[in-house]
């Protein structure tokens, strides 16, 4: 059996992602692996479709025992023997786990690192007896095992010796997150021969990034999760404390959440993350010890309520949302206090050096926070990824940013630092400024020229315009405990009035335009019955069963019977089998009951990629649009067109207003006359730079094609 057939077979997916395909061939030619992907990027198949593959067992290092659990169900629904082996285990159930291993009937184990080489154990030699040998070793997070990472864990340092123990056996390191150092350093620590390393982007493409000031931020909060009721997320809070407390404010309201934390007992945790993954509970309100591993696909949105201490963890935590690709968020809010909260847990007690790679970090978390610029491109530039300037789903860029002549606010505020010798914080300066009469400032400070200069300003202003002035390279904190503000190479030429600076007056954050599969919500709430059903009966959580792009594309294309069940993502052979005709059911009843039949034919494959010698990229962008117009005038719909091309439906309108524009094809094939002069006024009043204003100003009558379409038309016209 190929790779390619297995993936189909067992996991349901005809075409494999990211680095995935080249990183299999690797191991299954006998070498040694590090793989960099993103959280949600696939890194488990890597390792776990090899296994299938290879005569052996392969035996997968897991720091928790949450996600060994989670990924050994996942693995028997799809038809692939696995188990693993821990302390919430009784004797006889581990017992029936060595007979079956004795027997050659588990292709995957899943360990800790403590109980393959804790003091006395005796598995190494068990499992070097086998009578079918190891055949691959996975290490999952392995940057657990450097100090350099964010979550080191000392008991993955025993696996140093995994080499002397394995000798000829192929090893797979896989980690979402580690900079060039823990690299290195993981390489180092695990003496890995000669391995090919694979990095994948490290870019979530479908996750918006937001920032907001951490003011009234539990109202802001209830306005979020009021505009996503039926979703599951994750609230990250500093402290066990808030967790419960936020979780009981929120249940207050009607919401079902949760709490989550290292001080909870054992049996409540289990229950509380049970309860999550099963969708009984929609929010869990956690600290940083919930989460890794935790495969949950649909969670659509991941909220930090406080500062994280590092990016690494924050990228962790928010590629926990939409791991099943759909549209998901990821809110953070932020307050320059939390920096100076924060110096304290993370310096760590007697280790000077371990404490300043911690700061740094943190420094880095805060510069991300207090960004002017593309949150995304400094995500990537951090993991060492170049990025284009604008990404077009963060809160910078999907901003309209009104900015003013903000020079004399920063002459106010430099010579404010500068009269003040450079020897104070933030919150001391803006006092000064607003010439506070408390008795903090200093007596001698209220003679200068400067006290009271920003009395105009508001503190929460103020706190803004500094934080913009530091990301604008005016000014800097300095490191250390407690931050002071100080002048910069480029304070001088402001202070001399040689130097114009551009602050931000008002920033309006655009909703994303997201377009959807037109599928039937009817027929999709019938199926998630359908797989809730099933669950339970398998007693594991639904998402296991199938995930809800799955369940998406069923009620999109229709398919009427278990050949074109086959083409629907996640469905292998075992699945088909299992519980095919229990999800064709609904399926063939709606599509009767609706006079509906069967789309699988518009199912988009990826195509070839022809030779980039065949013709000139002018041509092929021509001919792409034209092939779009050329399907619309056989009287398609955008929708089945974009389904049929494999295209966004974003995509196939900016084609045809292409043709619009050229006067290839009339506006009033894309738009009712009667819309015609609603759109022109807004475009007239308002300009046409951006269509999120537009279409807030239209309406929902009014379609992002349709404005396009409109605007194509005047420009053809003018």
């Amino acid at each position: 059996m190929t790779p390619t057939q297995a993936l189909q077979k067992y996991f349901g997916y005809s075409e494999f992602r990211h680095e995935q395909e080249a990183i299999i061939n690797t191991v299954l030619s006998g070498g040694d692996v590090m793989a960099l992907m993103p959280t949600g990027g696939g890194k488990s198949l890597c390792y776990q479709l090899p296994a299938v593959l290879l005569e052996g067992l392969t035996i997968v290092i897991s720091p928790l025992i949450a996600l060994m659990k989670d990924q050994v169900d996942a693995l028997n629904l799809a038809g692939i023997p696995a188990a693993f082996l821990n302390s919430s285990q009784s004797t006889g159930e581990q017992n029936e786990i060595i007979a079956k291993l004795n027997k050659n009937h588990i292709k995957l184990l899943y360990l800790a690192p403590e109980r393959l080489f804790g003091s006395g154990s005796k598995l190494v030699d068990f499992l070097r007896s086998l009578p079918v040998p190891v055949s691959q070793i996975a290490i999952d997070e392995a940057h657990c095992i450097s100090h350099w990472g964010h979550d080191f864990r000392p008991e993955y340092l025993m696996l140093a010796g995994l080499k002397d123990h394995f000798p000829n056996i192929p090893v797979i390191a896989l980690t979402a997150t580690a900079d060039k150092q823990t690299r290195q350093d993981i390489l180092d620590k695990l003496d890995l021969k000669s391995p090919a390393i694979f990095v994948s982007s490290f870019n979530r493409a479908n996750i918006t990034y937001r920032v907001n000031p951490k003011r009234n931020s539990f109202d802001q909060l209830l306005d979020f999760l009021n505009e996503r009721k039926d979703e599951s997320g994750i609230i990250y809070c500093l402290s066990r404390k808030s967790t419960e407390s936020l979780a009981d404010s929120l249940r207050a309201r009607g919401y079902a959440a949760d709490a989550y934390h290292a001080g909870l007992d054992n049996g409540t945790k289990a229950k509380n993350q049970e309860a999550f993954l099963r969708d009984e509970v929609k929010i869990m309100v956690a600290t940083v010890a919930f989460g890794m591993g935790i495969n949950k696909s649909n969670v659509r949105y991941v909220v930090h309520m406080d500062l994280p201490k590092n990016i690494e963890g924050y990228y962790q935590e928010t590629g926990r949302a939409g791991r099943d690709g759909l549209a998901s968020s990821a809110l953070l809010f932020y307050s320059p206090g939390d920096v100076i909260k924060l110096k304290g847990f993370v310096a760590v007690e007697g280790d000077a050096e371990q404490t300043q790679i911690m700061l740094q970090k943190l420094d880095d978390m805060a510069r991300y926070a207090a960004l002017p610029t593309c949150r995304r491109k400094y995500l990537l530039n951090y993991f060492d990824e170049p990025a284009p300037d604008h990404c077009g789903n963060c809160d910078i860029c999907l901003s309209e940013i009104t900015k003013f002549d903000g020079t004399l606010i920063a002459q106010k505020a430099l010579s404010a630092v500068s009269r003040l010798k450079e020897r104070f914080g933030a919150g001391y300066v803006i006092d000064f400024l607003r010439g506070s009469k408390n008795e903090k400032i200093r007596p001698e400070h209220k003679e200068l020229k400067t006290y009271g200069v920003g009395a105009n300003v508001s503190k929460a202003d103020w706190q803004r315009y500094l934080r913009e002035l530091a990301a604008l390279g005016y000014l800097q904190f300095s490191d250390g405990e407690y931050p002071v503000l100080q002048l910069t190479a480029k304070s001088e030429a402001v202070l001399k009035g040689q130097e114009k600076v551009e602050l931000i007056a008002t920033q309006t954050i655009e909703t994303l335009a997201t377009e959807e599969l037109p599928f039937e919500n009817e027929l999709l709430e019938r199926l998630k019955t359908v797989r809730r059903d099933i669950a339970v009966l398998e007693n594991v959580p639904a998402y296991l069963i199938l995930s809800d792009v799955a369940l998406i594309e069923m009620a999109t294309y229709l398919p009427q019977n278990l050949n074109e069940l086959r083409l629907i993502s996640g469905f292998g052979d075992v699945k088909l089998a299992r519980y095919g005709r229990e999800f064709l059911l609904p399926i063939t009843t709606y599509t009767a009951e609706h006079g509906l039949s069967s789309k699988i034919n518009l199912k988009g494959h990826k195509r070839e990629r022809k030779p980039k010698t065949e013709k000139p990229a002018t041509s092929r962008s021509a001919d792409t649009k034209r092939d779009s117009l050329l399907l619309f005038r056989q009287n398609k719909s955008i929708a089945d067109i974009a389904a049929e091309r494999g295209l966004s439906v974003t995509t196939i309108e900016s084609h045809l207003a292409h043709f619009v524009a050229l006067g290839e094809l009339d506006v009033l094939a894309m738009v009712p006359e009667v819309k015609i002069p609603a759109i022109k006024d807004a475009v007239e009043s308002y300009g046409a730079e951006r269509l999120a204003p537009l279409k807030e100003v239209l309406g929902a009558d009014y379609s992002y094609g349709e404005i396009k379409a409109v605007l194509a038309w005047m420009n053809r016209n003018e």
